[in-house]
């Protein structure tokens, strides 16, 4: 499961404006925020726990979540929010969008519940049984909260906030965060509202453009489906002790998918199955000479390389140095 990266940069500027000791937090998960693409990113969805875990850790705030929430930047959701925008009212929107949520989260599970109980949206941010990421669910629902006011020109005002999870900060300020009486303990955090706004009617509806969100949805969805398609080969791929024997017939075979239509499939997605087994072939070899004292004859071998000289030359192409060098650069920092 992966998390769109622009979940972790609307979380990023929170911290920012709320004051929070940035660098020290990002020093400790040994990356630099500044220098990465976090809106392009797709983030394994397990590595939230270690985030938030570290979070706690450097703010000793327990409850960071809801403290984040007020100086979170609105979540625009792009062609989400266009969708919802061009539907002619808010029900059917909501029912588009929910249709392409893998956009932004494979983990996020959102639903819409009409019962005799009530109308309300129904979140859960996480399968993982993890403390830690109550803090993304309760920004998940803030978020939704002020996404849905404002494709609604205001008109959502939630009547009341369920949340899965205990109280750590006085009720005043979860009413206050939210907006509503706020509960706990839930089987499942929801967001209660009138259904009359279901009905509620876009301004801004255009079934024109209605029919180019929906086709560029449907496109950023299939994109999708065709980078988690690299990304299954890929670990195809690490799972071989040898690569000489990982031909695309056998690939295929793994991924469930016909070699034809994995070749089609790759082309669309602008490489081979030839470029990825040579990516990930310079991937393993850098880092084996980085990293550990590996001979070199083993390096070819793992490599998938039948003869060093062809090893040498190929690693010479991708890198511009030899194996040899390489190591010996890499290995002193």
């Amino acid at each position: 499961m992966r998390d769109s990266g622009q979940f972790l940069q609307v979380i990023h500027e929170a911290m920012l404006k709320a004051g929070l000791d940035v660098a020290a937090l990002y020093d400790r998960l040994g990356y630099d925020a500044a220098a990465l693409p976090l809106r392009d990113l797709r983030i394994e969805h397990q590595h939230q726990t270690l985030f938030w875990q570290t979070a706690e850790a450097v703010t000793g705030d327990d409850d960071l979540g809801l403290h984040l929430c007020p100086h979170m930047p609105l979540y625009r959701g792009e062609v989400i929010e266009y969708l919802m925008f061009s539907s002619p009212t808010f029900g059917e929107g909501l029912a588009r969008a929910l249709k392409y949520l893998r956009l932004i989260s494979d983990a996020l599970v959102i639903r819409l519940v009409q019962d005799a109980q009530g109308c309300r949206i129904a979140v859960v941010s996480s399968q993982l049984d993890a403390p830690q990421l109550r803090h993304t669910e309760i920004c998940v629902v803030f978020e939704i909260i002020r996404f849905i006011g404002v494709v609604t020109e205001q008109q959502f005002k939630p009547a009341r906030v369920g949340l899965r999870f205990e109280r750590r900060s006085a009720q005043a300020e979860y009413d206050a965060v939210f907006g509503c009486p706020v509960s706990f303990d839930r089987a499942e955090s929801e967001i209660w509202f009138d259904p009359a706004l279901l009905d509620y009617a876009s301004p801004r509806w255009d079934p024109d453009l209605l029919k180019l969100h929906e086709e560029l949805a449907a496109k950023r969805l299939s994109d999708l489906h065709r980078r988690d398609l690299v990304e299954r080969i890929r670990k195809v791929l690490s799972q071989r002790l040898e690569l000489a024997d990982c031909d695309l017939e056998r690939v295929a075979q793994e991924v469930g998918i016909a070699p034809r239509r994995l070749r089609f499939e790759l082309s669309r997605a602008g490489t081979s199955f030839s470029q990825i087994v040579a990516d990930f072939r310079y991937a393993l070899a850098r880092r084996l000479l980085a990293r550990t004292q590996e001979p070199i004859d083993n390096i070819v071998y793992l490599t998938g390389f039948s003869e060093p000289s062809t090893f040498y030359r190929a690693f010479k192409r991708w890198s511009g140095l030899t194996p040899v060098q390489y190591r010996a650069q890499h290995s002193a920092r």
